[in-house]
């Protein structure tokens, strides 16, 4: 029983009000808590607006924003929100690689597939990492990831004429020794981004031409353009 309400009970449901009505975020109504299984740390998330999981919303056919991460991702919205108010820079970094690190248990605890779990991890650890670590290194690890993909993708096709052309795919986890406390991520990030990259784009494939039709309706019949980008709104 990894979550539960605050009584101490199973968690059977997570309270929430949407705010605006047609809006994308959420008003957690009733506290929830998380006993990790690995440090024996005990947190609790009061209730506060959330957006659930951070999808982008034309990633939403592969992750949802809701789901059996609900709960981790309002946990992790409240973790994330403490760590803020920290303050310093270095400290707001130690504890949301922590608080990261939980997020990942508690995906893999609700029963989110050990795939999705590490992806969504990577996804919000890099956020940590461009938002918190010193000045040139946010840049770094998008220009690691994106070469490092690239490298990956070359080294698959190229594999096709001489074999030992995979040895390129060694190279992104080779430069991730560097990074030390962040090394795991950055074996993940270029990885993955090699691995799903061609399927998110042959997803917009699909969806781009779908938005520009429903743009093109709303224009004519006299709404907004702009707002068939979201499925819902900002309040």
């Amino acid at each position: 029983m990894p979550f539960s309400d605050d009584e101490g009970g199973p968690l059977e449901r997570i309270v929430l009000a949407q705010r605006p009505a047609d809006g994308y975020e959420f008003d957690v109504l009733e506290p929830i808590r998380y006993d990790d299984p690995v440090d024996g740390g005990a947190y609790r998330a009061q209730p506060a607006a959330t957006d659930l999981a951070s999808v982008p919303p034309f990633l939403w056919s592969f992750i949802a924003s809701y789901g059996r991460q609900s709960a981790p991702a309002v946990l992790h919205d409240a973790q994330s929100r403490a760590a803020d108010e920290l303050g310093d820079r270095g400290a707001v970094l130690a504890q949301r690689r922590v608080d990261d690190r939980v997020f990942r248990t508690a995906l893999l605890e609700q029963g989110v597939p050990l795939l999705r779990a590490w992806l969504m991890w990577s996804w919000v650890s890099a956020d940590r990492t461009i938002r918190y670590s010193a000045a040139g290194l946010g840049v770094l690890l998008v220009l690691q990831t994106v070469v490092g993909a690239a490298l990956v993708v070359a080294a698959t096709v190229l594999a096709f004429a001489q074999p030992w052309w995979l040895l390129l795919a060694l190279v992104p986890a080779v430069l991730a020794l560097p990074w030390g406390a962040e090394r795991r991520l950055m074996v993940w990030l270029p990885y993955s981004v090699a691995a799903f990259g061609p399927l998110v784009l042959l997803h917009l494939v699909a969806l781009v031409p779908f938005r520009l039709v429903e743009a093109i309706v709303a224009l004519v019949s006299g709404g907004r353009p702009a707002d068939v980008v979201r499925p819902t709104v900002r309040g």
